[in-house]
């Protein structure tokens, strides 16, 4: 497989060291953000984040409801700094905890969106490598994971890290909240490092198979992403990587809108298809008949799933969890193989090399050249 070597691959390989490395640094910095009080007295949770910082916060997403029994929004921060409604903002203290990712912490738009809630009394939590960002120098608390330096490719290893901090929050306050015990939690935090580690404990018979997933739709014109709950996170994240990594359009969906829209593609042949099938979602029955009709139609298709009776010409099988909330933290890595791949198999440039017309010239407007507007 060595002619079909690339950095995404080797992002991903890297991934359960990584977080064995990072999680004695990460976890005390999750568990003594907030105190006790205030984890009390959080009513409602605002998780906001562009690019991969969106796809960790639409996983966590179910988490943090399941745990906290409390709303929880995922909010774009466009959404967050322009257009949401401010008048039960900062009614009580803490409310709403608003935390946002973003790994180099200079995304404009999540600055804007934290200066803003943080004007009108929400509790800020930023979540970004860059202890000298401007999103650290906003927000009210930081944590800042300490992400080791490696080959440059789309983030994989970040994302990693991210996910990990997302639910390590959700878990804490859960455990505060007594949603459940300390042994319970402790339990939690396990699975978080080691379902990485467990599905790639074959890594060479996974990597084939997305090699050989990767030669099928080599010639792909478009992508679809399908996953339901924390699962539709994980589709997020997939399509995003088509774009960046392959140059690829992609869309995602959920088993619904599946079949009120996407259903009716043509050129079937000619669309990378991945379905995310966590076997307790509350939405399965759902994604199983997506998968029924998928296999019906003749149409060839990657499914990454638990559940050891849905069958595809590409299955990707993730490794048993307390729970399905946790899957997104092995289940990300498919996509990202595949498209790595894929690079290699269609000669692509990560982010197009940022030459020709992506290249960015001084001033020009991009996700960190962008006018600050404070809204009242």
């Amino acid at each position: 497989m060595d002619e079909f070597e690339n950095a995404m691959l080797h992002q991903v390989l890297s991934v359960p060291e990584l977080l064995e490395e990072v999680y004695p640094d990460v976890e005390p910095q999750v568990r003594y953000v907030m105190t006790t009080p205030e984890i009390y007295s959080v009513k409602k949770v605002v998780l906001t984040g562009c690019g991969d910082g969106y796809a960790a916060c639409l996983t966590a997403k179910r988490t943090f409801e399941k745990f906290l029994q409390i709303p929880i929004e995922v909010v774009e921060p466009l959404s967050l700094s322009r257009y949401y409604q401010m008048k039960w903002v900062g009614e009580s203290p803490c409310d709403p905890l608003v935390i946002a990712f973003s790994n180099s912490g200079r995304v404009t738009r999540v600055v804007e969106a934290v200066k803003r809630m943080r004007l009108h009394k929400a509790m800020t939590i930023a979540v970004t490598s860059n202890p000298d960002s401007p999103l650290a120098k906003t927000a009210e608390k930081v944590i800042i994971p300490s992400i080791p330096k490696f080959e440059n490719a789309p983030g994989i290893r970040s994302y990693a890290v991210l996910q990990m901090v997302v639910y390590l929050l959700a878990v804490r306050m859960g455990e505060v909240r007594l949603k459940y015990t300390m042994e319970q939690a402790n339990m939690y935090r396990r699975e978080l490092k080691c379902l990485p580690k467990e599905f790639l404990n074959n890594a060479d018979r996974i990597c084939a198979l997305a090699l050989e997933a990767a030669k099928q739709f080599k010639e792909a014109g478009s992508a679809e992403m399908i996953g339901c709950g924390a699962d539709y996170g994980t589709a997020w994240y997939a399509h995003e990587k088509m774009y960046e990594a392959v140059g690829l359009p992609a869309v995602y969906s959920d088993s619904e809108n599946w079949f009120h829209v996407n259903y009716f593609a043509r050129d079937i042949k000619q669309i990378l298809t991945m379905v995310f099938a966590s076997k307790e979602d509350e939405a399965h029955s759902r994604t199983c008949e997506l998968i029924e009709r998928l296999n019906q139609m003749g149409r060839d298709f990657i499914l990454i799933t638990d559940d050891e009776s849905l069958q595809a010409k590409y299955r990707f099988l993730m490794p048993a969890s307390d729970t399905c909330l946790f899957q997104p933290v092995a289940a990300y890595m498919v996509p990202a193989l595949i498209a790595g791949y894929l690079t290699v198999l269609r000669e692509e440039t990560y982010s197009r090399g940022f030459e020709g017309i992506w290249k960015e010239e001084k001033g020009m407007y991009s996700t960190t050249v962008s006018e600050t507007v404070l809204m009242d």
